[in-house]
């Protein structure tokens, strides 16, 4: 079933009256055929009782069908089934693109159905059960290659074994470690690796850790990485995971000593604002000197589980209790950071975090060669996989001989998948190209056995060969795959009928000039609009309003210079953030910056304490559209007798939306105050409707509801022009492509109804 036909069963999930449906379909238009079988035929598609089934019957067991809507269903059924006629009938699925785009969705879609299960399953229960605890480990390490030669892999066994003697003999891990581990992080802190879950490591390594108790040490064994020893010094219940903030100040380790003091004033200065209740997303943006995530107030966009972090870093983080809580600064290869907890969870159930697990170990090289070990021994079964030993022993032998092509030897079978048979000369045409691929990656041919290339090519056919046969193992894989071709099939009929029709700028021109008519533009006018819920607050509203910018009454302390200076000084550094914070914050602000001076000083001073509040701001991003500077000179003095208080820049602050204005006064009583501007239209507000539309100003009173109307502007019903309409006039000329198309493809592939037949399944 399409998933279109399941938004048909969606859509008439309360159908409830059966017989309802049965009356409706035997009063339809249709012509009746008593000898088929099939309930309803379409042109030359016949749809079988099955198929109608597939979507009537949801609706049956659901118990939901209506009156109202059982016509609907039955019409919309037929119009998508005609469409998929006509698809079909153009031979829709035989178009390169068509074939092209089914197989990429095939190829996706049998992804799942070819891999074993079981053993999936097995690797995500036992990385779940492993996720409960958390190992602190130490490591010894001594490295090897993966393709290292025999001799380097003999020394390196060696030397891991030579460790693990001393071990034995009771010498300390950690000197150990320090000593010879090749690791060179770990190995300075005596092989500390710090906690580790499932999923962080190499398979084999996560064996080992998750084989031995707290105290003991592993017996070597190698990873890609080379040969470990590893010791659990000790374990603990998941932490689960966190999620950060951070404001980093950059300083490499080696950074000359004056650098390195500057950077931790500064992490300093940023603990002590956040200290002071400064917001962090504001300080971030300011002085954190990681680019990627100061936009967005520092966050780091993922979870961390505490084995995801350095063993510095695990218990400060972790310890956060609190979301919003601030970590003390921390000194880390980065530089200086700080950090803030924004989320924190516990771990999720198996339910919850399966998904994700799953995914976890589908991409893990290690376990999903297990998975793939498991999935070939069982399809080799289920496909029939015979090899003849006796000339897959003579092919080996033969493999490096001159040959002419034309050997007889070369058409002996060596093996067999299903009824197909593969012969030596396949198997030697697989091993050349599998030999010129690795020359041309690697740049040399590694050593591979025989064996290794005819496994290769054993399993590249039996993969086909499941692969080919998918739709006949499996019928949930055959119904996906009949879906997708019934919806592209429709997707593709319905673009080219209708979609790709709609969007040609001629056509939307001609149908617009013969529809004129029915795109109109409705009465409407231009108007302020202020409702109050008292004469009061309607008077102290409109006192407001009057003229943008609209005066607000956030207050903000003056900023005091030194008599006979204009240079900021260290007190003025919080008032000037609070400042920032306050515009940052709110986007429609305005502020006016006043310049003062006393009358002993210079007639430049007040201009040149404004500038240097303006170039302050300038700095952090705010533009000068949103200031107002203005020099008040010695005009207005705060002190008759203290001149250093006349030395000073006062602000003001005004929005440029009514909305702040609304908010002021519904934050001292709700649902006091509304204010809009703009166009309306019958019935969008009761007051625009109530009142004459005459430009001019307007009080109404009606409910307990006091209103101020401004109309500006009086536009009469008219016909809207092209690009006023065009989004109309495609969606109008979709309708009307649609209704065209469904009318002529009724006439292509006439509708047969046997209701005899329809009957019985609506009886069902």
């Amino acid at each position: 079933m399409s998933g279109i036909i399941r938004n048909f069963v969606s859509l008439f999930l309360r159908m409830k009256d059966l017989k309802l449906l049965v009356g409706f379909v035997l009063c339809l238009p249709f012509a009746s055929f008593a000898q088929s079988a099939s309930p309803i035929q379409i042109g030359p598609k016949k749809i079988s009782a099955e198929s109608f089934l597939q979507v009537y019957k949801p609706l049956v067991e659901s118990d939901s069908i209506t009156k109202d809507n059982q016509a609907a269903f039955l019409s919309d059924y037929i119009d998508y089934q005609l469409k998929i006629v006509a698809a079909e009938q153009e031979k829709l699925a035989d178009q390169p693109d068509f074939k092209e785009e089914y197989a990429s969705f095939r190829k996706e879609l049998a992804t799942p159905y070819l891999v074993d299960m079981p053993t999936l399953d097995m690797l995500v229960k036992q990385a779940y059960q492993r996720m409960k605890e958390e190992k602190k480990v130490s490591q010894i390490l001594v490295k090897l290659g993966e393709n290292a030669s025999p001799a380097d892999t003999l020394v390196a066994f060696q030397k891991i074994e030579h460790i693990y003697q001393k071990l034995k003999a009771g010498e300390d891990f950690a000197t150990l470690a320090t000593r010879f581990s090749e690791d060179e992080m770990s190995a300075v802190k005596g092989g500390v690796l710090g906690y580790i879950t499932s999923l962080q490591t190499a398979y084999d390594f996560e064996n080992a850790i998750y084989s031995i108790g707290i105290g003991e040490y592993s017996k070597p064994f190698r990873t890609a990485s080379g040969y470990h020893i590893v010791k659990i010094l000790n374990q603990r219940p998941n932490s689960g995971k966190i999620r950060l903030a951070h404001i980093i100040v950059s300083a490499a380790v080696d950074a000359p000593t004056a650098l390195q003091v500057e950077a931790k004033k500064k992490i300093e200065q940023v603990e002590a604002y956040l200290k002071a209740g400064e917001s962090f997303e504001l300080v971030c943006k300011n002085y954190s000197e990681d680019p990627y995530s100061r936009g967005r107030g520092g966050e780091i966009r993922r979870w961390y589980f505490s084995s995801d972090l350095s063993e510095e870093l695990q218990d400060a983080l972790f310890g956060l209790e609190r979301l919003g809580d601030l970590s003390k600064p921390i000194r880390t290869n980065l530089g200086w950071q700080l950090f803030k907890l924004l989320d924190k969870k516990p771990l999720l159930t198996f339910e919850d975090m399966s998904e994700f697990i799953k995914q976890k170990v589908l991409t893990d090289s290690d376990r999903q060669s297990l998975i793939k070990q498991a999935f070939m021994k069982r399809v080799r079964v289920e496909n029939k996989v015979i090899v003849q030993e006796a000339t897959k022993k003579a092919a080996f032998e033969r493999m490096n001989v001159e040959r002419t092509g034309s050997e007889p030897f070369l058409q002996e079978p060596i093996f067999s998948v299903l009824d197909k048979t593969y012969t030596v000369g396949d198997f030697y045409t697989h091993v050349q190209a599998q030999q010129k691929r690795r020359i041309k990656s690697l740049g040399y041919l590694p050593v591979v056995s025989e064996q290794s290339y005819l496994d290769e090519l054993i399993e590249k056919e039996t993969l086909n060969a499941e692969e080919a046969n998918l739709e006949s193992k499996y019928p949930a894989f055959k119904e996906q795959m009949a879906d997708f071709l019934e919806g592209s099939l429709f997707s593709k009929m319905t673009d080219q009928e209708i979609f790709e029709k709609s969007l040609d700028s001629l056509t939307q021109s001609k149908f617009y000039l013969a529809n004129k008519s029915a795109f109109v533009m409705p009465a409407r006018v231009e108007a302020k609009l202020v409702v109050a819920d008292s004469q009061k607050t309607l008077k102290e509203a409109l006192d407001l309003l009057k003229k943008s910018p609209y005066p607000m009454n956030k207050k903000l302390a003056d900023l005091s210079f030194g008599l006979k200076e204009s240079k900021l000084e260290e007190p003025s550094n919080k008032l000037l953030a609070e400042l920032f914070v306050t515009m940052a914050k709110n986007g429609d602000y305005v502020v006016e910056i006043s310049g003062h001076r006393d009358a002993s000083e210079a007639d430049s001073l007040s201009e040149a304490r404004i500038n240097k509040v303006v170039s302050y701001l300038n700095a952090k991003g705010i533009s000068s559209q949103r200031i107002i500077q203005k020099d008040e000179a010695n005009l207005k003095a705060a002190s008759k007798t203290v001149k250093a208080k006349n030395a000073r820049v006062s602000f003001r602050f005004f929005s440029a939306s009514m909305d702040d204005v609304v908010k002021r006064f519904n934050a001292l009583k709700p649902g006091s105050l509304e204010a809009n501007e703009g166009y309306f239209k019958k019935g969008l507000s009761p007051v625009i409707d109530a009142v004459e539309w005459t430009v001019g100003a307007k009080n109404y009173e009606a409910a307990g509801k006091f209103a101020f109307v401004e109309i500006k502007k009086v536009e009469s019903e008219r016909s809207r022009s092209f690009e006023e309409a065009r989004g109309l006039v495609i969606r109008a000329l979709q309708e009307r492509l649609e209704k065209e198309w469904v009318a002529k493809l009724k006439q292509q592939y006439p509708v047969v109804i046997n209701q005899v037949e329809l009957e019985k399944i609506l009886k069902l």
